[in-house]
């Protein structure tokens, strides 16, 4: 029946023709209206909540705000943690979603209106943001604009620059590709009214007549229309919106009293709202804007547009003015690149393919089976597309994956064509029965192919969800191959080459029974079987020796890091000045470093942000710590490697004097923090918890194994607890309300109502003048006012004691939670796996057995390389399982499939050592998946030699059983080493970098490469012996 199938579509040349056509046709399509992304489009089980209360301390914020949402929360279906911040003014709290949990957009929702559904304290004015993080939603680039010169803005260059930054925040938001622009650096604009107490108390007018005045005469309300014909409408419009309009107020006055005004009690200016944060950028402090693409807009088309209105933008509006702006964190350059990588070392590799193809087969087979790839490529692009994928770094690690796996099927048809055509049989017949004589073993080879790469479906976290779309398209490829094979390329191999003059089959160069070159090299490989063979124990035994020596190098030599990439783009430097440092003096004493890292800028250096006094994790801010983010250029435009740089820099910055701590560190590709040790503490107890953090600290440092060990905990600041003397306010008739009203009125300051001026909104805000509120005991000498109109100092009425606080309280699960972050000694050569090891066997005993009710575990890289690493363990087991079921199903054998899988074991021992011969010591997430995906190709070679030799052992009488396998064998040289060498020639320009690097992919290859390479010697050399120990 397949035959017969076969026969049908080799005889019908146009149809053939017609399919191949309109496939490539399709792909060009699919290709050119897919959008092209850095990462494939998923929705994060994580969801942000973020609230501001401001002036508030910490303890505040977690009492009156972040624990009322974790108890909203915490009950509702799917959610599997909790963990929040809170610091002065803020709360973030970050929500986790089972994995997989089948209702997720459900359980957002929910989470949602819970949030949505707490009462907070009513001096939350905006509502709580919750966002739920989505890939395809990121933000794309990031914009700085700043006076050139200024290294710190005045309040008048402030006011200018972000009147440009609000003019190109407009043209950005209009258009459509954009999704939102989020800033940093600036701030909004308020109308600040600071009252002078001294007067207050001359005019004998209280904090809360003067604020119900204010509120009371900002007027504006529609009051309806007048009954006529053309009904013209009536609005009430006596909004306080200008300084003047303020200064005018009469706030006390009539008949009988004296007429005061606001100016006369009061300094009304135009101000900003209070902020510690300073961003600089190459040196000058600025605005920086995140642009944020819509899902529906490619990140290529969403650049170019943006990049558009930036330019028109400086042309218009910056000509001849001081303003710079700069584009930093351009993240579609990774997709430009791995689009120019796959394109320019694709097309190496399909020419070093075409030339093995045309170098070991004729022109004919050649040419054809080089045709499988484009018709491959093109059927995947269009299988995507109609499944709704884009084109992204995970896709196109695929495509490269499979780029030589393509033709191997295509290589074994064609050659077997061959040998057939070469044997004297007529073409028709030929190209039917070859390919029905292999069709059974290429479709075993496609299967245990896909099969190798089915538990990437399966692996958990972040990373996992990432990796899942990286089987599809290699089904589709495979897919497409076996179908180009089978039903295509036997037609193909009926015709002649398109530029080649038609002529009877009989009579073209092709078709006699001429010796080919390689037939020689085939004589003298069986040749030398027949030589070994005798031996086969002792070169069985050779090789387990070899695979012995490979397990003691992996186990004992190698280290596994979940990214052991060693290039980035970004190199962080972290800083610490003087504890009693301000933002300014912080921002004075970085400038030095600016300045060193000015001359690099254009070459080395994209770009380089300082954020100084800025929060992490949404923690606590503390102004004498920066952090500057250096952006480098990528690899391949630079002379200098990343650790050189890092280096570089670190010579000339640690000769400027002033500074408490100054640390140089890669950005690490997957690690939050930044560091690859993150120690969790969760202790309720905060003494306790600071105790156990100490004891922990002690012994990292003792232990000589780590460096720059940081306590992510709040530092704790001076605070005065204020009670209420209750008995006192009733005799007197004080509302305690009036009471807390005016320490916020006088400390933080009131809000008292909003007005729009142009695109924004702004605030007017009443307080006290900053001399006023430098000492607690000037702001226990406000008045309050009781229900008599009397005014009773607050120093009458409350209890002050002094006490400290913690400036940030961060939860795990409803436990309070202390982090510690600590970097590894270069020189002792450890891995994170091997530093956690280490503290659980040493130093997570003693902390349990003095404090049992603490809870200690691990966050970041060593929690990810866990789970991953149960992940790969799960997913071998599972490979190597259903690759048996498999091949004991084709064989109907329990022991074939054993020896065939002989060279999955020996293929990992390629990669070994290959990688040791690198010199690369570490091997990470993606050598991984190269090695998983290895599992199902480096057995094709095998599939394909033992059923020659199952097929054809018996039909050879007169010979000795080694003189069968080894003339066997010899048959299927040519096949095995052409599917070897057109795979490696697919991989190698990505492995090494030919027209690019990537650090990712070229990981990745280089272990599928090395692994093929030793997989096929297996193949050649280990597979005949065995079969010769079994026929035995």
């Amino acid at each position: 029946m397949l035959e017969k199938l076969i026969g049908y579509f080799a005889k019908r040349h146009i149809l053939t023709n017609l399919i191949y056509v309109v496939v490539i046709l399709g792909g060009i399509f699919a290709w050119q209206n897919t959008q092209k992304e850095e990462w494939p489009d998923i929705t994060f089980d994580r969801i942000r909540v973020s609230v501001s209360y401001p002036g508030a301390p910490a303890e505040d914020v977690e009492f009156f705000v972040t624990k009322p949402i974790e108890e909203e929360i915490r009950g509702l279906d799917g959610v599997y943690r909790i963990t929040s911040t809170s610091s002065v003014g803020q709360s973030n709290i970050t929500v986790e979603i089972e994995q997989n949990y089948p209702e997720f957009k459900e359980a957002i929702s929910e989470i949602r209106n819970s949030v949505l559904d707490v009462e907070l304290p009513s001096e939350v004015i905006d509502d709580p943001d919750v966002r739920v993080f989505r890939s395809s939603k990121k933000a794309i680039l990031d914009i700085a604009l700043y006076f050139q010169g200024e290294h710190l803005l005045t309040t008048d260059k402030r006011q200018k620059l972000q009147q440009y930054a609000l003019a190109l925040e407009n043209q950005l938001l209009n258009i459509p590709q954009v999704n939102s622009v989020n800033k940093n650096g600036y701030l909004k604009e308020e109308v600040q009214i600071k009252a002078y107490p001294d007067r207050l108390l001359k005019y004998e007018i209280p904090f809360s007549t003067v604020m119900s005045e204010i509120r009371n005469n900002n007027v504006r309300k529609p009051a309806g229309t007048i009954e006529t014909a053309q009904e013209p409408k009536v609005t009430l419009s006596a909004e306080l919106d200008t300084v003047s309009k303020l200064n005018d107020l009469i706030i006390q006055g009539g008949f009988e009293g004296q007429v005061i005004r606001l100016s006369q009690a009061a300094d009304v200016t135009q101000g900003y709202e209070k902020n510690k944060e300073i961003i600089k950028i190459n040196g000058h402090e600025g605005i920086m804007f995140s642009v944020v693409k819509n899902s529906s807009a490619g990140i290529l088309v969403a650049m170019d547009e943006v990049t558009k209105v930036v330019d028109n933008f400086r042309k218009n509006s910056l000509e001849g003015s001081d303003v710079k702006v700069v584009l930093l964190d351009d993240e579609s350059i990774d997709i430009r690149n791995r689009l120019s990588l796959i394109s320019i070392n694709g097309t190496i590799g399909f020419v070093l393919i075409l030339i093995t193809l045309f170098f070991f087969l004729n022109k004919r087979s050649g040419f054809w089976v080089a045709m499988g790839i484009p018709f491959t490529f093109c059927f995947a692009m269009l299988g995507s597309y109609m499944m709704g994928y884009t084109i992204n770094g995970m896709t196109l690690s695929a495509v490269i994956i499979v780029m030589g796996i393509v033709v191997d099927d295509a290589i074994v048809v064609a050659e077997n064509i061959t040998r057939y055509l070469h044997q004297g049989m007529k073409s028709s017949t030929a190209v039917v029965k070859a390919t029905s004589y292999v069709i059974l073993p290429i479709t075993a080879s496609i299967v245990t192919t896909c099969v190798a790469f089915v538990p990437l479906f399966y692996f958990t976290g972040r990373y996992g969800r990432f990796i899942e779309y990286i089987p599809p398209i290699i089904f589709l490829m495979l897919g497409a191959s076996l179908i180009e094979s089978i039903f295509i390329l036997p037609g193909h191999m009926d015709l002649h080459l398109p530029f080649t003059k038609k002529k009877n089959l009989s009579e073209t160069a092709d078709e006699t029974p001429t010796e080919h070159w390689f037939e020689k090299v085939e004589q003298f490989y069986g040749d030398m079987l027949i030589k070994s063979l005798p031996f086969k124990w002792l070169i069985f035994g050779c090789f387990i020796i070899v695979l012995m020596v490979s397990g003691f190098i992996v186990t004992q030599k190698m280290k596994f890091v979940m990214f052991p990439n060693e290039e980035t783009r970004d190199i962080v430097l972290t800083g610490e000045a003087a504890p009693d440092a301000n933002r300014f003096d912080t921002a004075n004493l970085s400038k030095k470093i600016e300045d060193i890292l000015e001359p690099y800028l254009g070459k080395e250096v994209v770009g380089y942000r300082n954020e100084i006094a800025r929060s992490r994790r949404g923690g606590a801010v503390e102004e004498n710590k920066f952090r500057m983010i250096i952006e480098i250029v990528p690899k391949e435009k630079r002379k200098y490697s990343a650790d050189q740089l890092v280096k570089i820099f670190d010579k000339d910055v640690q000769k400027i004097e002033g500074f408490k701590k100054l640390d140089f560190q890669k950005s690490r590709w997957g690690s939050s923090s930044g560091t690859p040790i993150e120690l969790i503490v969760q202790q309720n107890d905060d003494e306790l918890r600071a105790e156990v953090v100490r004891f922990i600290v002690d012994e990292m440092n003792a232990s000589g194994l780590m460096e720059n060990i940081e306590v992510d905990d709040g530092l704790r600041v001076p605070e005065y607890r204020i009670d209420i003397d209750r008995e006192k306010v009733k005799r007197l008739s004080i509302n305690p309300q009036d009471i807390a009203s005016t320490f916020r009125a006088a400390l933080e300051g009131s809000v008292l109502y909003e007005f729009t001026r142009g695109d924004e909104d702004v605030r007017v805000r009443f307080t006290i003048v900053d001399a006023a509120k430098d000492d607690i005991n000037k702001v226990l000498d406000l008045p309050v006012e009781n229900k008599g109109n009397y005014l009773v100092p607050l120093r009458d009425v409350v209890k002050v004691t002094e006490t400290v606080s913690p400036n940030s309280i961060a939860r795990r699960d409803l436990k309070r939670t202390t982090i510690i972050d600590a970097g590894i000694v270069k020189t002792k050569k450890k891995t994170p796996l091997d530093i956690a090891e280490y503290l659980e066997e040493n130093v997570f005993p003693k902390v349990l057995t003095k404090y049992p009710s603490t809870t200690l575990s691990f966050g970041g890289e060593i929690q990810d390389t866990r789970e991953s690493s149960g992940d790969f363990a799960n997913a071998v087991v599972f490979v190597l399982v259903l690759i048996y079921v498999i091949l004991a199903i084709l064989f109907n054998s329990l022991l074939k499939p054993l020896i065939i899988m002989l060279a999955i074991p020996f293929g990992v021992v390629g990669i070994i050592i290959a990688f040791w011969l690198h010199g690369k010591t570490l091997y990470g997430f993606y050598a991984c998946v190269g090695a998983l995906g290895l599992a199902g190709v480096v057995i094709n070679d095998a599939i394909i030699m033992l059923v020659k030799l199952d097929n054809e052992f018996t039909t050879q009488p007169g010979k000795s059983a080694n003189e069968k396998i080894a003339r066997i064998s010899q048959t299927r040289l040519r096949a095995v080493l052409l599917t070897t060498l057109t795979t490696v020639a697919g991989v190698l320009p990505t492995a090494y970098g030919f027209a690019g690097y990537d650090a990712t992919l070229a990981e990745m290859m280089l272990a599928l490469t090395w692994g093929l390479i030793f997989g096929t010697a297996i193949t050649l050399g280990l597979i005949p012996c065995v079969y010769s120990i079994g026929k035995k």
